[in-house]
Order: structure tokens, then C-alpha cells, then sequence
């Protein structure tokens, strides 16, 4: 298992941050790491290292050998793993010092989001921080109703990749309690690629009210009178728009569920959001 190898791969983070730079804190808690971007190590199979702002403190590191890969990330007193080996992805997220389970909150998705938003800036990067990348924007919207740790097989899944789709539109769907995937309410057309946000919106999605695009200045609660949807790279694997361009069904879903109803904080979006895992470990990327 990978666990243990994490624990003793933190220690070693811990002493090359403390020798890399003057040291300084993010207010999250964790032990002093350096402000801004440290790379301790990179490679074309491995990456170590850090990185704080004015609100959170990281470590991360990831090796990649071919499709599979391991990855950890610690901020907030919390490790988050994901190991794939061949059709199996593992993950778990767990108290740092103790190995107890824990979930996920608001200020652990906007850590994991600055991560990778500071990643962003790096433009093409070698596939282990490419990984790390990815998954600090996936993680950013890992729900905290959703169990933190868990096991998918790839094969008894199968991504659908949306590249064929990219600047077109496709339906889009979720279910929850008042509608069931399809129904009209919950049903409309996205428009799939790695478009902006949307100017000015709240939302950051304009949505088609009438005869016109509309920012609404909140996200509609499922609506059988709005039709289509476009912007803030719909249809992406992870939070808004990024570097990675991984389009898939999975993950357009769960932009409904989310920009259409619901927020990160629904449960109503689990089942949605852990249909992406395994999009997210293996689909290819579609391009800018």
C-alpha cells in the first residue's frame, strides 16, 4: 500500500522545505513552508514540493511511471493519497498526524484551488506536476458529504471523452431529489470546451433566458424554461477553468448538478462527482 510510504515521504518533504528558503506561514496551520512555489524536486517521473500563500500552507509530491502514478498532497493538517496501479485508483484523505480519517472542507478546496491555479502559471509542465495540477483542480471539488476515501476499477468503468465535442453543444443531466437524470427540469445543452467564465456573472456561466444569453447573478434552481449553458470551461475535470483540458460526459454532468441547482456542498452531487474519479485518472487531455 502506498499509505506507508507517504508517511515516511512527508518526512523527507518536511526536511528539504526547511532547507530551500527562508520560511515563512500560511495561516492554515501546518508547519512553516516557504511562501510561494517550491519545486524540491522535478523530473519526468517524480515532483516534490510546496507551496504557501497568504491563506494556505501545501506539500505535495507525485511519481508517474507510464499511466500509473502516486500523489500526495498535505495542507491543513490533513494527506490526501491517490495511487493508480494498472485499472486501480485508491484514494484516501486522512489526519497527518494520526492516520485518522477525515473529510474535506471549504478551506481545504480553496487550498487545493490556489495550488493549482499557482501551477496554472507554469504552463506545459512535466507529467508528475501535470498530475498534481489536475488533481488539486478535481480535488477543489471533492464534496464533504462524499466518503474521503475509497476504490474504483477501471474496469467496471469506462470514461466518455467529449474531445469530438469540444466547442459544440451536448445535453447535460443530473439527478436529485425532486428529478431524475433527463427529466426537463434538470436537462439541458451545454456548451462543451474551455471557454472563460462568463464576464461579470456570479455564476460564472451565462445561461439562455428567452431570446438572449442572461447573466442570472445566482445559479438557477433547475429550470424547464432554460435550454442551454455556456462558459467557465464546461465540461472540464475540475474546478472552472485550468491548465488540464480533460472533457468527459462524467464531468459535464456534474457541472449540471452543480451550476444548476446545487453546490459543491450538495450531496445531491456526490454520485455525480464520483462518477468523475475515474475520468479524471485516465482521460487524455482535448487541448486549449
Amino acid at each position: 500500500m502506498l499509505g506507508s510510504r507517504v508517511i515516511v515521504a512527508w518526512s523527507l518533504l518536511i526536511s528539504l522545505a526547511g532547507c530551500s528558503a527562508e520560511p515563512e506561514q500560511g495561516s492554515g496551520g501546518d508547519a512553516a513552508i516557504p511562501r510561494g512555489l517550491v519545486l524540491d524536486a522535478s523530473s519526468e517521473s517524480r515532483v516534490a514540493g510546496s507551496f504557501a500563500d497568504d491563506e494556505h500552507a501545501l506539500r505535495f509530491q507525485a511519481d508517474v511511471q507510464g499511466d500509473d502514478f502516486s500523489l500526495a498532497v498535505e495542507l491543513h493538517g490533513m494527506t490526501i493519497t491517490v495511487d493508480k496501479v494498472g485499472e486501480d485508483v485508491e484514494y484516501a484523505a486522512f489526519a497527518s498526524d494520526n492516520g485518522t480519517a477525515t473529510q474535506l472542507t471549504d478551506d481545504d478546496r480553496a487550498g487545493l484551488l490556489a495550488l493549482a491555479h499557482e501551477l496554472d502559471a507554469l504552463g506545459e509542465v512535466e507529467p508528475p506536476l501535470a498530475r498534481v495540477r489536475s488533481f488539486a483542480s478535481q480535488w477543489s471539488e471533492f464534496p464533504s458529504t462524499l466518503e474521503s476515501s475509497g476504490r474504483v476499477y477501471l474496469g467496471f468503468r469506462a470514461y466518455s471523452s467529449l474531445c469530438a465535442a469540444k466547442n459544440t453543444y451536448y445535453t447535460v443531466t443530473h439527478d436529485c431529489w425532486s428529478y431524475n437524470d433527463g427529466a426537463d427540469a434538470s436537462t439541458y445543452s451545454a456548451y462543451i470546451g474551455m471557454q472563460a467564465p462568463a464576464a461579470g456573472c456570479a455564476e460564472e456561466t451565462y445561461f439562455w433566458v428567452g431570446s438572449s444569453w442572461a447573466c442570472l447573478g445566482s445559479e438557477p434552481n433547475h429550470s424547464s424554461s432554460i435550454e442551454y449553458a455556456f462558459g467557465a470551461c464546461f465540461g472540464r475535470c475540475g474546478g472552472g477553468c485550468g491548465s488540464e483540458s480533460q472533457l468527459t460526459v462524467d464531468c459535464a454532468n456534474h457541472d449540471s448538478c452543480v451550476r444548476f441547482g446545487h453546490d459543491l456542498a450538495s450531496l445531491w452531487c456526490d454520485d455525480e462527482f464520483s462518477s468523475t474519479i475515474d475520468d479524471w485518472a485516465s482521460a487524455p487531455n482535448c487541448g486549449a
